[in-house]
């Protein structure tokens, strides 16, 4: 058993090992376990690394901001559809895979997307003359026109 304790003359936090009787501080202090108030207590010593820090934290006065630091920071999703697709479709290397890649992802999206949304798609890829890409996908039977300027990708499995 492991646990947390606090050095009465300099008021640095330790991890003990509860077992023991007597432990030294770094500033040459030695401190009698039993007596003295064990802050926080762990099984293993793994676990006592981080109790460690929350004490000090605690402390110091600045245990909201500790846990800030320690807790792994969310990425949040992008709000823009086409930004997200943008990142998608930017992963293969050749152009047709690119186009293809964009049109799936559009059709993931939005199910159907207009020629609006794919030339904002494409000019973040970086590709000239969306109307002729959508076109090539058209003829390819890549891509399918259920409603007058509306397309969708066609998929293979139902």
């Amino acid at each position: 058993m492991y646990g947390v304790v606090v050095c009465p003359r300099c008021k640095r936090v330790k991890g003990v090992d509860l077992k023991q009787k007597m432990t030294t501080c770094v500033c040459g202090f030695e401190i009698r376990i039993a007596p003295s108030r064990v802050r926080a207590r762990a099984d293993t010593a793994r676990e006592l690394a981080p109790l460690v820090g929350q004490v000090s934290a605690e402390l110091a006065g600045g245990l909201a901001a500790y846990q800030k630091a320690a807790a792994p920071a969310r990425r949040t999703r992008s709000r823009d559809v086409h930004l997200r697709v943008v990142g998608i479709a930017s992963k293969p290397r050749d152009r047709a895979s690119r186009l293809r890649a964009a049109a799936v992802e559009l059709t993931r999206e939005l199910e159907v997307f207009s020629l609006g949304d794919w030339a904002r798609v494409l000019a973040g890829l970086g590709i000239p003359r969306a109307e002729e890409a959508l076109a090539t996908l058209v003829r390819a039977n890549l891509v399918l026109e259920p409603k007058e300027g509306f397309y969708r990708a066609v998929s293979l499995s139902p």
